[in-house]
Parts: C-alpha cells; sequence; structure tokens
C-alpha cells in the first residue's frame, strides 16, 4: 500500500510539472495566446508601442490580449477603424480600445466577447455603429474572411439563446485537459528550445519615434496612430479622395443595404438588453460622413435610404434604452467640416474628440 501512494505521489508530481510547463509556454496559445500576436499583446502590457500595425492580425491580437490582462478595462472601444483613434486620453478610467479595421457584424459582438469570456467585462461599453452592420448586404461583411461567425455563433448560442445558427458548443474541459496530454507536454518542451533566431518579433517603437513614422503604431492602449502621410497630407488629396469614394457605384459597404435587417436590429436589440441587464453602460457613437460623400447620400436618398432610416432607429433606441448617443452620419448637423476629415470616412482624432468629449 505504501509503494502505491509513493508511485501516486510521483505520478500527481509529474502531472503538475507538465501542467505547469504546457501552461506556461503554451505552444499552440490555448491560454496566452500564441504567436506574434503573443509576443504584441505582452509588449503592449509593458506599456510599449508597435510599428507596422498592418502586419498584425487584429482580431488575435485583441482576443489574445483578452488572455493576458489581469483586469477588465472599464471602457471597452468598440467598433471599426473609424473608432480606433480613440485612446486612454479620452476618459479617466482605463481604456481598451477594440477596433478592427474593416469591422463587420460578426465583429461587433466578438470585439466585446473575447472580454467577457474571460471574466473581464467593462463598465462602460462603447459602440461605434457604422450603417453596414444592420445591413444583409453581401459587402457588409468583411471580404477578406478577417472576422469570425463561428465565435458570433457561440455568442448569441450561449448568451443571447438563439438557436438558429449551427455551431460546436466549446468543450471548456478539453482545453485544461490539453495540461496533462504528453504531446502537448512534448510541443511545449520543443517550443521552448527551438531555435529563434530567424523569428520575426514584433518592432517596438518609441513615442518620440512615432511623429514622423511610416508606418502605423499600435498603443499599448489598442488605439492607433496613423501614419505621418496619412496625417498630414493636404487636403486637397482628402477631398479629392472622399470625391473618389462617392462617385463609385456604392459607397463603402452600402451595396445591397435595400432596408435594414430585422434579424440584425433584433439582436442588436437583444444584446443591449443582454449588457444592461449586467449593469453595464452603452454608448452609441454614429461616425460621421465627409462632406463631400454625405451629399452623396442626400442627392441618391433612394438608393441610401436605410442610412437615414437607421439613424432615426438609433436614436428612438437612445430615448427607449436611456443610451448615451454621440455623433451623426451627418457632418453638418455636428458642426463638422472637410477639415475634421482625413479621407472620405476617417475623422481626425482631435474632431472626435470635439464630438464624444470625455467617456465616463
Amino acid at each position: 500500500m505504501f509503494k502505491l501512494i509513493r508511485k501516486l505521489a510521483l505520478f500527481i508530481q509529474i502531472l503538475a510539472l507538465m501542467a505547469v510547463v504546457s501552461y506556461r509556454i503554451d505552444p499552440s496559445g490555448l491560454f496566452w495566446g500564441a504567436g506574434f500576436e503573443r509576443m504584441a499583446s505582452e509588449m503592449m502590457l509593458d506599456g510599449q508601442y508597435i510599428a507596422g500595425y498592418e502586419r498584425l492580425d487584429g482580431r488575435l491580437l485583441n482576443e489574445t490580449y483578452a488572455k493576458n490582462i489581469k483586469d477588465a478595462p472599464q471602457v471597452l472601444i468598440d467598433g471599426s477603424s473609424r473608432v480606433m483613434l480613440i485612446d486612454s486620453s479620452f476618459s479617466e478610467k482605463t481604456l481598451y480600445n477594440a477596433g478592427n479595421v474593416a469591422a463587420d457584424v460578426y465583429d461587433m459582438y466578438n470585439a466585446y466577447y473575447i472580454f467577457e469570456k474571460e471574466g473581464l467585462e467593462p463598465e462602460i461599453l462603447f459602440l461605434g455603429l457604422d450603417p453596414w452592420l444592420f445591413s444583409d448586404g453581401k459587402e457588409a461583411i468583411d471580404k477578406f474572411g478577417r472576422s469570425n461567425p463561428r465565435m458570433y455563433a457561440e455568442f448569441m448560442g450561449e448568451e443571447l439563446g438563439y438557436t438558429d445558427l449551427a455551431y460546436e458548443k466549446p468543450n471548456k474541459l478539453k482545453k485544461y485537459l490539453a495540461l496533462i496530454d504528453p504531446s502537448y507536454f512534448q510541443g511545449a518542451v520543443k517550443y521552448y528550445f527551438r531555435d529563434k533566431s530567424t523569428d520575426v518579433e514584433p518592432e517596438a517603437v518609441t513615442p518620440e519615434e512615432i511623429e514622423n513614422l511610416q508606418d502605423i503604431v499600435k498603443c499599448p492602449d489598442g488605439s492607433i496612430i496613423y501614419d505621418v502621410y496619412f496625417r498630414t497630407r493636404p487636403q486637397g488629396e482628402v477631398d479629392n479622395d472622399a470625391m473618389i469614394a462617392a462617385t463609385v457605384e456604392y459607397i463603402a459597404r452600402l451595396e445591397g443595404f435595400d432596408k435594414i435587417s430585422e434579424s440584425c436590429m433584433e439582436r442588436f436589440i437583444k444584446f443591449i438588453e443582454y449588457l444592461q441587464a449586467k449593469g453595464i453602460k452603452v454608448i452609441f457613437y454614429l461616425p460621421a460622413y465627409h462632406p463631400i460623400m454625405y451629399d452623396t447620400l442626400v442627392a441618391k436618398k433612394d438608393l441610401y435610404h436605410c442610412v437615414f432610416e437607421l439613424e432615426g432607429e438609433l436614436r428612438e433606441l437612445r430615448d427607449k434604452y436611456g443610451i448615451e448617443i454621440y455623433g451623426s452620419y451627418d457632418p453638418y448637423k455636428i458642426g463638422l467640416t472637410n477639415e475634421d476629415f482625413m479621407d472620405g470616412l476617417h475623422l481626425r482624432k482631435e474632431s472626435i474628440r470635439k464630438i464624444i468629449g470625455m467617456i465616463d
């Protein structure tokens, strides 16, 4: 009996050692995220700025960041690149910007869900609401396939109760069983001792270097700083960009937006109710269009009528649910001019500040 107890004790010690090694090294990113984005998130948590945001998978980076951060950000920014300039200077609370380039409806829910899954619900969810989030048109979903419909389906099924979206229910136990899986342990050991001399790592830059950098920079709080050319180019070029964007067959992401999607709006309302039931404050932000582009929306109102109808419906939700709302798709309504824009869709940081002030 004593020998058996000794063997069991030794076996338990071996399992514990395997679990610790596998958990800390985590070769497949089950617990901390994997590869390039894991390194980047660790650098961000260390307060570093990272050059070349275009080389990062922004969605995976946000997910990895959520796995590594200890405390929930009090303010979570959620939306497309049109909100990604919102940084920690916009709030006295802790803030993380989880915005994504070309964010679609999947991204809107997932950017929140990756934090909730880690038990890191924010106090405030600041939602940048682009019109295409409420469209069933083919252009509404990111054309490069960067968003994650599986995670969206999981959130809809597990949290909001929609059973019409097929997905494989995640087995939470399976993840932790990897900690005592000999093959995962062997992979962790090989990963730790592999030749790292050829690894490509995220490039840290100092705040002083950023001013004249030709790269987009990812900041420690998740926001971005655009490259010097995009930030400083002549107003004539900016307006010309807006004019070109307004003369294509359809303004960005609005092809097929001939009615507000009933299913998108229904799920959005349920999402708002879900958040408020958790005590999370919700803020709506409607990012404006460049005046040249907005004039086109007005001139072709028969084609783009849903943009105007949507703003009305969102303001009705504001009144019904007591939600703060900032901005407008109409730049004239909020006192914006051409000089407030960097192209047809993106406002300058200080122009955003004029609209939303401080988030609290």
